[in-house]
């Protein structure tokens, strides 16, 4: 998959990302297209047009070297404004891959307010959102560097997505832009590499893994407490915590949940092993 079609599909089926990675605030709700300037047979990476059609945004997404960038983006603006006989004020966003990429030769520096240009760099984009969780996520492996650690980052990447809580479809989409961005970075890698890397997902490094195994800790530790007295307070906090990675590794592989009062009455020598079969099943 070419870098435009990675950001053209992402932007398809999220059109407030680019608002989030361009710190943009949102004036109305917008549709995101793709159109053809006639004069010059260019297609735009880009349109994304106000639903209310009182305004739009024109996306240019650059990868490469090219000291004609700006020029050729305002004419391509400039024609499909002749084209529509638009009058409405727009933003024109190119947002560079990376910095380098930039000729920062702009011939026009001051656009008619509410009219603007915006310069954006992938990687401070991403840097400025933080490990936030949104469909974004899939275009950060276009500034990852070090290969050595795509083991732990993928499974990041992964968690994130999942976080969402998006439509199963919706999901699938995303973590296969996900291997796609990947594979556009890394493109000697297979993508047998990248799937094993997404299913060998660790549940305590899932957001919802992590969720369930706070929740059984909590309750856990609250049960340890109150068989105090039988157990003595520390060795019930240290068995409520590890009933709930117990319970959460038991959900997460869709297994009957066992009894917090028959999981008490074990030692810490058995729960320990039953949970290290349970892990053993995870992989």
């Amino acid at each position: 998959m070419k870098t435009d079609t990675l950001f053209y599909e992402l932007f398809k089926l999220h059109p407030a990302s680019l608002f989030e990675l361009a710190g943009l605030k949102a004036d109305g709700r917008y549709a995101f297209e793709s159109i053809t300037v006639k004069t010059t047979e260019k297609r735009m990476d880009g349109f994304f047009r106000r639903t209310d059609g009182k305004g739009a945004i024109f996306l240019e997404v650059q990868g490469y070297d090219d000291s004609m960038i700006y020029w050729r983006f305002i004419r391509e603006i400039a024609t499909q404004h002749e084209q529509t006989k638009s009058g409405h004020p727009f933003i024109a966003v190119i947002l560079f891959l990376n910095k380098k990429y930039d000729p920062d030769n702009c011939p026009i520096t001051d656009f008619k307010p509410p009219s603007r240009l915006i310069r954006c760099y992938l990687p401070e984009c991403l840097k400025a959102i933080g490990d936030k969780a949104g469909p974004f996520t899939v275009l950060k492996p276009l500034v990852f560097s070090d290969k050595e650690k795509l083991p732990e980052a993928v499974p990041q990447w992964k968690s994130e997505i999942d976080s969402l809580r998006l439509p199963k479809r919706t999901n699938r989409i995303l973590i296969e832009l996900l291997e796609n961005a990947i594979l556009s970075r890394f493109p000697k890698m297979t993508i047998k590499e990248i799937q094993k890397m997404i299913q060998l997902t660790p549940l305590d490094k899932t957001v919802a893994g992590k969720e369930l195994i706070q929740m059984g800790i909590e309750k856990g530790i609250r049960k340890g407490r109150t068989e105090g007295r039988t157990e003595g307070r520390t060795e019930g906090i240290r068995k409520g915590k590890i009933i709930g990675k117990i319970h959460a590794t038991q959900r997460f592989l869709k297994l009957p949940i066992t009894p917090e009062k028959k999981l008490l009455e074990q030692s810490m020598k058995e729960l320990s092993a039953m949970l290290k079969q349970l892990e053993a099943k995870l992989n």
